[in-house]
């Protein structure tokens, strides 16, 4: 939470150009992605340890709130890529560090470019499954009880 606190800080007080919020964008995507792995290492180390929780944790991440944290999650692994990329790509030849504008305008419209059909899809499956869960008389906002997954249970 402090790298969180000091990222912000420090992006308020120093008013650079493209090369300060593409480190910006770069260290929030970093963060995000952090935070996927250790939900992620959490929830599949239930699945030999806690099965009635990693099962209840399956059926919590179909909301639709996971769902749109899911996008974001890809958006953070593909800007954090192709930004990751433009900084290698420039580390070999610094002389080009003096396009750093052109290369992020390019680093965001490649990210543009892959992202929003992906994200389309994601959203039209998320739509499909709160679809299929109201003509089942059921909705896809309901946080599900851990006691429904008592059968799982050690």
């Amino acid at each position: 939470m402090s790298s969180l606190i000091l990222t912000v800080r420090e992006s308020i007080r120093y008013r650079g150009r493209s090369g300060q919020y593409s480190w910006l964008a770069h260290r929030l995507s970093g963060l995000a992605i952090l935070f996927f792995l250790v939900i992620h290492v959490w929830d599949t180390a239930n699945a030999f340890f806690w099965p009635q929780a990693y099962v209840w944790s399956l059926a919590l991440f179909k909301n639709p709130l996971f769902g749109l944290g899911e996008i974001g999650v890809m958006a953070a692994v593909l800007y954090h890529a192709f930004n990751g990329t433009r900084i290698t790509i420039l580390d070999f030849k610094p002389e080009w560090w003096r396009h750093q504008r052109l290369s992020s305008l390019i680093t965001w419209t490649l990210f543009f470019l892959v992202f929003i059909p992906i994200a389309v899809l994601m959203l039209s499956a998320m739509i499909g499954h709160c679809s299929e869960l109201a003509s089942a008389g059921d909705s896809c906002l309901r946080i599900p009880a851990f006691s429904e997954f008592a059968q799982y249970a050690r």
